[in-house]
């Protein structure tokens, strides 16, 4: 290897070693920035969180926190997942809804093979709502179920978890809901994703007021703005 292709070598691999850097280094920020965010909403919650730092395959690692909701538990987690050669991160949400909602149901949000299947009359579980049926993919709906799931204030929840989460499930009584590659860094963020389960656990126990999570949204929205 003559001088020249040894300079050519080393300029390109000191490139790669500072792009490298750059980019590592946003990402830390914005790891801090993200544990700052959720500590500081779990500290005014009482409840609790642990971030783990990354390895040597990540410049950020995972976070988690744990507390109730209207009396039930909630977790919200971050995990590295090993897609197609690549690591993306999901964030989870997983909330007990609590003895009011049917634990025989099981509903999942319905994906492109429900559809496909509806075109040769191949139809899941309905409950008489065409915009619910549309979206939703339901199993197990018993008649005390269906009433449940068909009541005054249940829609809406139902529709906007759909509409916020592409992957979720509730079963035995126990919703889990994901987003890929958006790991919430600002207050905003954080209760824009809970909103849809606040507003589920809500329903299910039939309260239709305000809560503590809406009124500090606001506040934050408007120190924002």
């Amino acid at each position: 290897m003559t001088g020249l292709q040894i300079g050519i070598f080393a300029g390109i691999l000191g490139a790669g070693v500072g792009v490298s850097s750059i980019v590592g280094y946003f990402r830390w920020r914005r790891w801090k920035q993200q544990i700052q965010t959720w500590q500081d909403f779990a500290a005014t919650r009482g409840w609790s969180f642990m971030p783990t730092p990354g390895g040597f395959m990540y410049s950020a690692g995972t976070l988690k926190m744990e507390g109730s909701y209207a009396g039930r538990p909630l977790t919200l987690e971050t995990e590295y997942r090993h897609q197609q050669k690549a690591y993306r991160i999901a964030t989870i949400v997983r909330h007990e809804l609590g003895d009011d909602f049917p634990r025989e149901v099981v509903i999942r949000p319905e994906g492109l093979g429900d559809k496909f299947l509806k075109l040769f009359g191949v139809q899941d579980e309905q409950i008489g709502d065409a915009g619910l049926d549309a979206v939703l993919d339901l199993k197990n709906v018993t008649p005390q179920a269906r009433a449940i799931l068909l009541s005054a204030g249940m829609r809406r929840p139902l529709l906007n978890l759909a509409r916020a989460f592409e992957t979720f499930s509730i079963e035995n009584g126990v919703l889990s809901a994901e987003v890929i590659d958006d790991v919430p860094c600002t207050p905003i963020e954080l209760y824009g994703l809970l909103t849809p389960v606040r507003e589920l656990a809500d329903a299910v126990q039939g309260t239709r007021g305000h809560t503590q999570w809406r009124s500090e949204g606001a506040g934050q929205e408007g120190t924002q703005s």
